[in-house]
Protein backbone atom coordinates (compact mmCIF):
# COMPACT_ATOMS: atom_id res chain seq x y z
CA UNK A 1 0.00 0.00 0.00
CA UNK A 2 2.98 2.27 0.37
CA UNK A 3 4.35 4.34 -2.84
CA UNK A 4 7.72 3.87 -3.42
CA UNK A 5 9.67 6.35 -4.95
CA UNK A 6 13.21 4.84 -5.27
CA UNK A 7 13.81 3.25 -2.03
CA UNK A 8 15.64 0.54 -3.54
CA UNK A 9 16.44 -2.55 -0.84
CA UNK A 10 13.89 -1.55 2.03
CA UNK A 11 13.09 -4.75 3.21
CA UNK A 12 14.09 -4.90 6.52
CA UNK A 13 15.75 -7.89 8.20
CA UNK A 14 14.31 -6.76 11.53
CA UNK A 15 16.44 -9.99 12.94
CA UNK A 16 14.94 -12.75 14.86
CA UNK A 17 12.92 -11.14 18.18
CA UNK A 18 10.96 -14.08 17.96
CA UNK A 19 11.28 -17.19 16.84
CA UNK A 20 8.84 -19.65 15.03
CA UNK A 21 8.27 -23.04 17.15
CA UNK A 22 9.90 -26.18 15.47
CA UNK A 23 7.74 -29.63 15.24
CA UNK A 24 9.97 -32.44 16.95
CA UNK A 25 10.85 -33.73 12.66
CA UNK A 26 12.80 -30.78 12.39
CA UNK A 27 10.78 -30.04 9.22
CA UNK A 28 11.51 -26.57 9.83
CA UNK A 29 7.22 -25.85 9.33
CA UNK A 30 5.48 -23.92 11.91
CA UNK A 31 2.91 -25.48 14.38
CA UNK A 32 0.39 -23.75 16.25
CA UNK A 33 1.11 -21.81 19.50
CA UNK A 34 -0.83 -20.99 22.90
CA UNK A 35 -1.34 -16.91 22.87
CA UNK A 36 -2.62 -15.65 25.79
CA UNK A 37 -4.98 -13.72 24.47
CA UNK A 38 -5.24 -14.71 21.19
CA UNK A 39 -7.71 -16.04 18.98
CA UNK A 40 -8.76 -19.52 20.14
CA UNK A 41 -12.64 -20.16 19.99
CA UNK A 42 -12.51 -17.00 17.71
CA UNK A 43 -12.74 -15.67 13.92
CA UNK A 44 -9.94 -15.80 12.00
CA UNK A 45 -10.20 -13.31 9.26
CA UNK A 46 -9.22 -13.30 5.49
CA UNK A 47 -9.61 -9.86 3.99
CA UNK A 48 -8.68 -8.81 0.46
CA UNK A 49 -9.50 -5.47 -0.06
CA UNK A 50 -8.71 -5.07 -3.89
CA UNK A 51 -10.06 -8.12 -5.56
CA UNK A 52 -10.92 -7.45 -9.17
CA UNK A 53 -13.10 -10.27 -9.31
CA UNK A 54 -10.10 -12.67 -7.63
CA UNK A 55 -10.50 -12.32 -4.22
CA UNK A 56 -14.16 -12.20 -2.18
CA UNK A 57 -15.66 -9.28 -1.75
CA UNK A 58 -15.18 -9.12 1.95
CA UNK A 59 -14.12 -5.68 2.42
CA UNK A 60 -15.31 -2.26 2.39
CA UNK A 61 -13.13 0.85 1.59
CA UNK A 62 -14.28 3.75 2.54
CA UNK A 63 -10.93 5.64 3.15
CA UNK A 64 -10.95 7.58 0.20
CA UNK A 65 -14.17 9.53 1.64
CA UNK A 66 -12.32 10.42 4.45
CA UNK A 67 -9.42 12.80 5.31
CA UNK A 68 -5.96 10.73 5.24
CA UNK A 69 -4.23 12.68 7.71
CA UNK A 70 -7.18 12.21 10.18
CA UNK A 71 -7.76 16.02 10.32
CA UNK A 72 -11.91 15.85 10.66
CA UNK A 73 -12.15 12.64 12.24
CA UNK A 74 -16.11 13.86 13.70
CA UNK A 75 -17.23 14.43 9.76
CA UNK A 76 -15.08 11.31 8.74
CA UNK A 77 -16.83 9.11 11.40
CA UNK A 78 -19.93 10.24 10.71
CA UNK A 79 -19.52 9.41 6.79
CA UNK A 80 -18.59 6.32 7.77
CA UNK A 81 -21.85 5.50 9.92
CA UNK A 82 -24.31 7.10 7.37
CA UNK A 83 -22.74 4.82 4.79
CA UNK A 84 -23.33 2.30 7.21
CA UNK A 85 -26.62 2.98 7.50
CA UNK A 86 -27.48 2.92 4.01
CA UNK A 87 -26.18 -0.22 3.69
CA UNK A 88 -27.46 -2.76 6.49
CA UNK A 89 -26.78 -5.80 4.43
CA UNK A 90 -22.72 -5.02 5.02
CA UNK A 91 -21.25 -6.92 7.75
CA UNK A 92 -17.89 -7.16 6.93
CA UNK A 93 -14.80 -5.79 7.85
CA UNK A 94 -14.95 -1.53 6.90
CA UNK A 95 -10.93 0.26 5.87
CA UNK A 96 -10.56 3.57 7.11
CA UNK A 97 -7.11 4.86 6.86
CA UNK A 98 -3.68 4.31 6.88
CA UNK A 99 -1.42 5.03 10.17
CA UNK A 100 1.61 6.11 9.92
CA UNK A 101 3.82 4.92 13.05
CA UNK A 102 6.35 7.80 13.20
CA UNK A 103 3.36 10.26 13.23
CA UNK A 104 1.31 8.51 16.01
CA UNK A 105 4.31 8.51 17.81
CA UNK A 106 5.64 11.78 17.53
CA UNK A 107 1.97 13.38 17.47
CA UNK A 108 -0.19 13.62 20.28
CA UNK A 109 -3.14 15.61 17.82
CA UNK A 110 -2.67 12.71 15.59
CA UNK A 111 -3.02 10.19 18.02
CA UNK A 112 -6.54 11.93 19.55
CA UNK A 113 -7.69 12.41 15.77
CA UNK A 114 -7.28 8.90 15.16
CA UNK A 115 -9.08 7.52 18.12
CA UNK A 116 -11.53 10.00 17.74
CA UNK A 117 -12.35 8.43 14.05
CA UNK A 118 -12.88 4.69 14.94
CA UNK A 119 -14.14 5.05 18.44
CA UNK A 120 -17.07 7.50 17.71
CA UNK A 121 -17.96 4.43 14.41
CA UNK A 122 -17.32 1.71 16.98
CA UNK A 123 -20.07 3.12 19.20
CA UNK A 124 -22.79 2.70 16.58
CA UNK A 125 -21.72 -0.14 14.53
CA UNK A 126 -20.47 -3.69 14.95
CA UNK A 127 -18.59 -3.96 11.60
CA UNK A 128 -14.80 -4.49 12.40
CA UNK A 129 -12.78 -1.42 11.64
CA UNK A 130 -9.60 -1.63 9.79
CA UNK A 131 -6.50 0.50 10.20
CA UNK A 132 -3.42 -0.41 7.37
CA UNK A 133 -0.35 0.48 10.42
CA UNK A 134 3.35 0.97 8.68
CA UNK A 135 6.41 1.89 10.30
CA UNK A 136 7.88 2.64 7.02
CA UNK A 137 7.33 3.59 3.33
CA UNK A 138 9.10 4.64 0.71
CA UNK A 139 10.26 7.89 2.11
CA UNK A 140 10.25 7.09 5.65
CA UNK A 141 12.85 5.12 7.31
CA UNK A 142 11.52 2.41 10.26
CA UNK A 143 9.97 3.62 13.38
CA UNK A 144 8.21 1.57 15.66
CA UNK A 145 5.63 3.35 18.19
CA UNK A 146 7.77 3.84 21.41
CA UNK A 147 6.66 2.41 24.78
CA UNK A 148 5.46 5.60 26.02
CA UNK A 149 2.41 5.44 23.84
CA UNK A 150 1.98 1.95 24.22
CA UNK A 151 -1.34 2.67 26.57
CA UNK A 152 -2.73 5.10 23.33
CA UNK A 153 -2.26 2.30 21.19
CA UNK A 154 -4.00 -0.21 23.17
CA UNK A 155 -7.11 1.86 23.71
CA UNK A 156 -7.29 2.41 20.10
CA UNK A 157 -7.21 -1.26 19.19
CA UNK A 158 -10.83 -1.35 21.84
CA UNK A 159 -12.38 0.30 18.44
CA UNK A 160 -9.73 -1.01 15.39
CA UNK A 161 -8.09 -3.70 14.10
CA UNK A 162 -4.36 -3.17 12.93
CA UNK A 163 -2.87 -4.43 9.87
CA UNK A 164 0.59 -4.82 10.48
CA UNK A 165 2.43 -3.95 7.58
CA UNK A 166 5.13 -6.77 6.47
CA UNK A 167 6.37 -5.95 2.92
CA UNK A 168 6.65 -9.42 2.45
CA UNK A 169 8.34 -10.40 -0.65
CA UNK A 170 9.38 -12.85 -3.56
CA UNK A 171 12.95 -12.78 -2.16
CA UNK A 172 11.61 -13.92 1.46
CA UNK A 173 13.37 -17.46 2.56
CA UNK A 174 10.27 -19.10 4.86
CA UNK A 175 12.58 -17.94 7.59
CA UNK A 176 12.56 -14.52 6.39
CA UNK A 177 8.65 -14.25 6.21
CA UNK A 178 8.78 -16.15 10.00
CA UNK A 179 10.59 -13.24 11.39
CA UNK A 180 8.98 -10.43 9.73
CA UNK A 181 5.76 -11.55 10.87
CA UNK A 182 7.26 -12.79 14.47
CA UNK A 183 8.42 -9.59 14.97
CA UNK A 184 4.93 -7.66 14.86
CA UNK A 185 4.27 -9.85 17.25
CA UNK A 186 7.36 -9.67 19.99
CA UNK A 187 7.24 -6.31 19.67
CA UNK A 188 3.55 -4.91 19.73
CA UNK A 189 2.09 -7.58 21.73
CA UNK A 190 4.82 -9.31 24.11
CA UNK A 191 6.29 -5.58 24.64
CA UNK A 192 3.78 -3.36 24.65
CA UNK A 193 0.53 -5.00 24.86
CA UNK A 194 -1.54 -4.80 22.24
CA UNK A 195 -3.83 -7.61 22.14
CA UNK A 196 -3.52 -10.14 19.23
CA UNK A 197 -7.37 -10.38 18.23
CA UNK A 198 -6.84 -6.56 17.03
CA UNK A 199 -3.66 -7.66 14.65
CA UNK A 200 -3.72 -8.59 11.10
CA UNK A 201 -0.95 -9.48 8.88
CA UNK A 202 -0.99 -7.53 5.49
CA UNK A 203 0.36 -8.45 2.70
CA UNK A 204 0.48 -6.30 -0.34
CA UNK A 205 0.15 -8.87 -3.22
CA UNK A 206 1.39 -6.68 -6.12
CA UNK A 207 3.31 -7.22 -8.95
CA UNK A 208 6.25 -5.10 -8.68
CA UNK A 209 9.61 -4.51 -10.00
CA UNK A 210 12.96 -6.32 -8.96
CA UNK A 211 13.79 -3.21 -7.04
CA UNK A 212 10.84 -2.71 -5.20
CA UNK A 213 10.98 -3.22 -0.84
CA UNK A 214 7.37 -5.08 -1.19
CA UNK A 215 5.36 -7.28 -3.38
CA UNK A 216 6.50 -9.50 -5.77
CA UNK A 217 9.88 -8.31 -6.75
CA UNK A 218 10.31 -9.48 -9.96
CA UNK A 219 9.87 -13.48 -8.93
CA UNK A 220 6.57 -14.17 -8.90
CA UNK A 221 6.79 -17.94 -8.81
CA UNK A 222 8.31 -17.74 -5.19
CA UNK A 223 5.74 -14.91 -3.86
CA UNK A 224 2.97 -17.16 -4.46
CA UNK A 225 4.79 -19.25 -2.02
CA UNK A 226 5.44 -16.59 0.42
CA UNK A 227 1.64 -15.72 0.69
CA UNK A 228 1.08 -18.92 1.58
CA UNK A 229 3.72 -19.40 4.66
CA UNK A 230 2.09 -16.19 5.48
CA UNK A 231 -1.03 -17.50 5.76
CA UNK A 232 0.06 -20.03 8.12
CA UNK A 233 2.39 -18.09 9.77
CA UNK A 234 0.02 -15.34 11.03
CA UNK A 235 -2.51 -18.41 11.99
CA UNK A 236 0.48 -20.16 14.02
CA UNK A 237 1.46 -17.24 16.05
CA UNK A 238 -1.86 -16.01 17.13
CA UNK A 239 -3.03 -13.58 14.73
CA UNK A 240 -6.74 -12.11 14.20
CA UNK A 241 -6.41 -12.39 10.42
CA UNK A 242 -4.84 -11.87 7.14
CA UNK A 243 -5.30 -8.83 4.78
CA UNK A 244 -3.82 -8.47 1.49
CA UNK A 245 -3.97 -4.84 -0.52
CA UNK A 246 -3.08 -4.59 -4.35
CA UNK A 247 -1.44 -0.97 -4.36
CA UNK A 248 -2.58 -0.89 -8.23
CA UNK A 249 -2.36 2.86 -8.66
CA UNK A 250 1.29 3.15 -7.79
CA UNK A 251 3.27 5.17 -10.02
CA UNK A 252 6.57 3.36 -9.81
CA UNK A 253 5.48 0.14 -11.88
CA UNK A 254 3.38 -1.55 -9.69
CA UNK A 255 0.65 -3.76 -11.45
CA UNK A 256 -2.35 -5.83 -9.42
CA UNK A 257 -1.64 -9.06 -7.94
CA UNK A 258 -1.96 -12.30 -10.29
CA UNK A 259 -4.76 -14.73 -10.78
CA UNK A 260 -1.14 -16.90 -9.18
CA UNK A 261 -1.13 -15.41 -6.21
CA UNK A 262 -4.89 -15.67 -5.40
CA UNK A 263 -5.04 -19.08 -6.64
CA UNK A 264 -2.03 -19.77 -4.09
CA UNK A 265 -3.70 -17.90 -1.29
CA UNK A 266 -7.13 -19.56 -2.20
CA UNK A 267 -5.32 -23.17 -1.79
CA UNK A 268 -3.29 -22.13 1.57
CA UNK A 269 -6.54 -20.92 2.90
CA UNK A 270 -7.96 -24.24 1.85
CA UNK A 271 -6.03 -25.92 3.72
CA UNK A 272 -5.59 -23.89 6.92
CA UNK A 273 -9.17 -24.43 7.20
CA UNK A 274 -9.54 -28.07 6.76
CA UNK A 275 -6.60 -28.96 9.32
CA UNK A 276 -8.76 -26.74 11.76
CA UNK A 277 -12.13 -27.97 11.65
CA UNK A 278 -12.87 -26.61 15.23
CA UNK A 279 -11.67 -22.82 14.03
CA UNK A 280 -13.88 -19.92 12.63
CA UNK A 281 -12.80 -19.13 9.81
CA UNK A 282 -14.44 -16.10 8.30
CA UNK A 283 -14.16 -13.84 4.40
CA UNK A 284 -14.55 -16.35 1.71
Amino acid sequence: MATVAGFAGAVLSFGALGCAVEPPDGSGDEVDESVGDAIAASEFVRSDQVSFGRAPANTSDRSKELHPDFSDPTGDANKVIAWLDDHPEIKHPVYVGVIHAWIYDTDATYRANVHTLVSKIHAKKDNRLLLYFEEENASHAPHAVSKAHAQALRTLTNSATLLCATYLTGRDSHEDEIDTIMRWRSYYHDQLGVPMKAMMIDVDVSQTPSNFYYGTRGDLAEFDKVIGWGLKSAYAHGFAGFHTFGNVGGNYGTKRAADSTYAALDDAWDALVKAHPKQKFTGI
